[in-house]
């Protein structure tokens, strides 16, 4: 209590969970043709809208001239919950560009010109799915699927007549439509063996269609100041290189006109990790873009010759997806990049081939900078097996050790705002006074889900351990929780060890009735459950389904555990809550209508985070918040600790 309240009292400004919630990120940088200007777009959640905007801005490459051109339309969110992005395309004579956006409904190319405003470009009866500029530069070639009456046609007959439920059907989803789509509830199916969602008629084949745009092909500059990255990319001479695997092994082939093949085997070139390629735009150098485990992603350029290629620079910013385009952009003799990391939210920064230098370009996210006090140290160690983690303390700076302490396993991508899923309040937590540790999944082949979650839950432990040893961390106070993969570990995490003083949960879990609501015959999800979770059906395989179930031990676990599901996935817990709360145990249940996986409503992520800080704060630091209107909240905590089996914590 004495430590929260001089973290509470100290003089830097607390970092807020509505802070947190409302970080702007940066995507779709592209650099114009003429190298002068870097396009990108801040996405900016608002908690009291209930809604994220999307904006287009350009800044000049030397810095200074800085502006939002264009409204970015409504956010789209892929089928798990995290946001569409694209990156737009610059007219030859750099003085404009092309980028997809939905407004009313409707996905459409919309083009943009120094001088004037932004304007719908090309229009469909369909959505524009992707889209590309012809060679002549005037006319662009898009692609659609089913039109946007076909589908609304299929979704009421679906609801008139009733739907046939077939592996295509998640019984676990509301009929009528289980998304949000610019305001508009829509219908979906099941595609894959695991959760891919997608509306109705998706599988309809596209349609390539080309119209004339508004815009101008003449270039101001012969040459292009800028280049493509990709794992095939062609220089403006013609040359090409790219990257193969084979056998097991990585190289970089290098064809020049004029000049033999050229083999790049040296380290960097065969890295398993080796991401993708980009020509510096003079043709003479290659820029390689190599993953870590993480998000991190190390630039290096390779000057064609036998030398190692000069590292440049280690970016850390959003995990690499179809959704997400890359994070840099090629420049003559720079890099734009947009970066982050484990403190430091989201900015813009330029990063010269010469010296490796960034300079600032622009920072969205400046007022929140000023208020993290936080520091993140990175942290490896290795268990008996010699299995080795790695993974980012956040240390409080406001109190003393030793500290609380909250665990996330999973990601510890860009900016940790929150960790996967963004929903443990991480620097909150930490301005509170207690530590947070982000672990990083560890790397290897596994024969099955319980050996990795025994391995993760070791590496847990050993941290607490090596922590506790140092005065750092108090072992007796100790939470965990997380998102998808991370939830996994935490749940097997609680079962199997009772260090935890609280956990909390952002996604179903396996239950018997998982399996019949997902397996109908051509559904693939008994294949996935075999060969992920070595599980059969629960009438052949019982203790394959008692061994990965809470269900079956739900009346042995007495660690407070706190549910915020989405609607999606919040009928897959049914039997977990029932029993937990038959059995007298410690836990709630709290389910966010219309959300997918990852949760988009920037209210339901303020009102998770919120929760979860005060049920970290109340089970790990006897903290309660004076607020009148969380009064309820605390009096069902307390009459949940008279219950509980566990020493309540000290203050």
């Amino acid at each position: 209590m004495v430590m929260l309240a001089a973290a509470m009292a100290a003089a830097t400004p607390l970092v807020t969970v509505e802070d947190i919630v409302a970080t702007r990120d940066i995507s779709g940088v592209t650099i114009s043709p003429d190298g002068r200007w870097a396009a990108y777009r801040v996405s900016e959640p608002s908690v009291a809208e209930n809604r994220v905007a999307l904006g287009w801005h350009i800044v000049g490459v030397n810095g200074g001239d800085h502006r939002r051109v264009a409204d970015g339309g409504a956010a789209r969110f892929s089928f798990a919950g995290t946001l569409i992005e694209n990156a737009p395309i610059w007219d030859a004579d750099s003085k404009g560009f092309h980028f997809l956006a939905m407004q009313d409904g409707a996905v459409g190319v919309w083009s943009w010109r120094m001088g004037g405003k932004a304007r719908l470009a090309i229009s469909d009866p369909a959505d524009i799915v992707d889209f590309r500029m012809a060679d002549d530069g005037r006319r662009i070639i898009y692609h659609v699927g089913a039109t946007r009456a076909q589908i609304a046609a299929a979704e009421k007959r679906a609801y008139d007549e009733g739907v046939l439920v077939d592996p295509t059907v998640d019984v676990m989803q509301p009929f009528a439509g289980g998304a949000i789509v610019d305001g508009k509830r829509v219908m979906q199916r099941l595609r894959g063996g695991w959760f891919e969602r997608v509306r109705l008629l998706a599988d309809t084949p596209p349609t390539e269609k080309s119209a004339m745009v508004w815009g101008s092909a003449q270039p101001d500059s012969p040459v292009p100041q800028t280049s493509a990255i990709g794992q095939h990319v062609v220089a403006g001479d013609s040359a090409e290189a790219r990257i193969v695997r084979d056998g097991g092994k990585t190289r970089v082939d290098v064809l020049q006109p004029g000049h033999p093949p050229l083999e790049c085997a040296i380290a960097a070139c065969a890295s398993p990790r080796l991401r993708a390629l980009g020509w510096r735009p003079d043709g003479k150098a290659l820029l390689l873009f190599e993953a870590s485990p993480g998000s991190e992603e190390t630039i290096s350029l390779w000057r064609l010759n036998g030398e190692a290629p000069e590292r440049l620079a280690v970016t850390d910013g959003a995990p690499f997806s179809p959704f997400n385009p890359d994070r840099c952009a090629i420049g003559p003799a720079f890099l734009v990049c947009a970066e982050a990391s484990g403190v430091s939210p989201p900015r813009l920064v330029r990063v010269d081939y010469s010296s490796g230098a960034r300079k600032l370009l622009v920072d969205p996210n400046a007022d929140l900078r000023r208020k993290i006090a936080t520091k993140a140290t990175p942290m490896s160690w290795s268990i008996a097996s010699g299995q080795k983690f790695s993974g980012f303390l956040l240390r409080p700076a406001h109190a003393a050790p030793p500290f609380p302490l909250v665990i996330q396993y999973y990601h510890c991508d860009g900016f940790l705002k929150g960790g996967v899923g963004d929903e443990i309040p991480m620097l909150p937590l930490a301005d509170s006074g207690i530590a947070v540790l982000c672990i990083r999944k560890a790397q290897g082949k596994f024969s099955n889900a319980e050996e990795e979650y025994d391995l993760a839950l070791s590496g847990i432990s050993a941290a607490i351990d090596t922590l506790a040893a140092d005065g750092i961390v108090d072992p007796r106070h100790v939470g965990i929780g997380g998102l998808s993969f991370g939830s996994q570990v935490a749940l097997w995490a609680i079962r199997k060890s009772d260090r935890f003083a609280a956990a909390m949960l952002s996604s179903a879990q396996f239950e018997p009735h998982f399996y019949w609501a997902t397996a109908l015959p051509g559904s693939g999800m008994p294949d996935t459950l075999a060969n992920r979770w070595g599980l059969g059906d629960p009438d052949t395989d019982p203790e394959g389904w008692n061994r990965l179930s809470a269900t079956s031990d739900a009346a042995g676990l007495d660690t407070p555990l706190l549910m915020q599901l989405p609607e999606a996935e919040a009928r897959l817990v049914i039997e977990f809550h029932t029993r937990l709360k038959r059995a007298g145990k410690p836990a709630e249940l709290f389910v966010f209508a219309d959300e997918p996986h990852i949760k988009t409503q920037p209210v339901h992520q303020f009102a998770v985070n919120a929760r979860n800080l005060d049920w970290y704060r109340f089970w790990l630091a006897d903290f309660e918040d004076p607020n009148p209107q969380k009064q309820d909240r605390y009096a069902r905590w307390r009459e949940l600790r008279a219950g509980h089996p566990l020493q309540r914590p000290a203050p």
